[in-house]
């Protein structure tokens, strides 16, 4: 039987409310049978702390404007460049939307969407954040295909062929 995995979902905003209306629109909300847990950070630097203890976050949901005007996105920065953290999609949210463009952020950034708070219902909070959950899911997945297949390549690189045939399968049998 497959284990059940949980994928973190990080909510990133100084408006404590907000972290509790998430929870509560997304309640019961899972992807493939497996939960989602929320977490929470009340700004970009304990979301980054977060981030480096645990890098295995499937979506961020950041709110654009929190202590200061650049804040998300340094922490957007520190995210992709200096954690180097590719996988965890990140979903800007704000409630101030001529403070960060949507064409300028996404054209700028590696984020994933960007959402009006205004503009939020739970339907779509909910179609945001599954489908968010996915893409990171099936990044994951063809990450674990590519290291694979990297290994296989190597063995098969460094197969002699004065082995026999059946040291040569069983070479590829343990990489896999």
């Amino acid at each position: 039987m497959a284990q059940n995995k949980i994928f973190d979902v990080l909510v990133v905003d100084d408006e404590p409310d907000v972290y509790q209306i998430t929870a509560i629109a997304l309640r019961g909300l899972k992807y493939r049978h497996h939960r989602l847990r929320l977490k929470g950070a009340s700004s970009g630097e304990p979301a980054v702390a977060l981030l480096r203890e645990n890098p295995d976050v499937a979506l961020i949901l950041m709110d654009v404007i929190m202590e200061s005007d650049t804040a998300d996105l340094d922490a957007v920065r520190v995210i992709r460049g200096e954690l180097g953290n590719t996988f965890s999609r990140i979903i800007l949210r704000t409630g101030q939307p001529g403070m960060a463009p949507e064409k300028t952020v996404i054209d700028e950034f590696d984020i994933d969407g960007y959402l009006a708070k205004s503009e939020v219902t739970a339907t779509r909070l909910h179609t945001v954040v599954r489908s968010g959950v996915k893409a990171y899911d099936e990044l994951r997945q063809l990450e674990s295909h590519r290291e694979t297949l990297s290994t296989i390549h190597d063995c098969v690189l460094s197969l002699h062929s004065y082995d026999s045939v059946e040291t040569h399968l069983q070479s590829i049998l343990d990489a896999a």
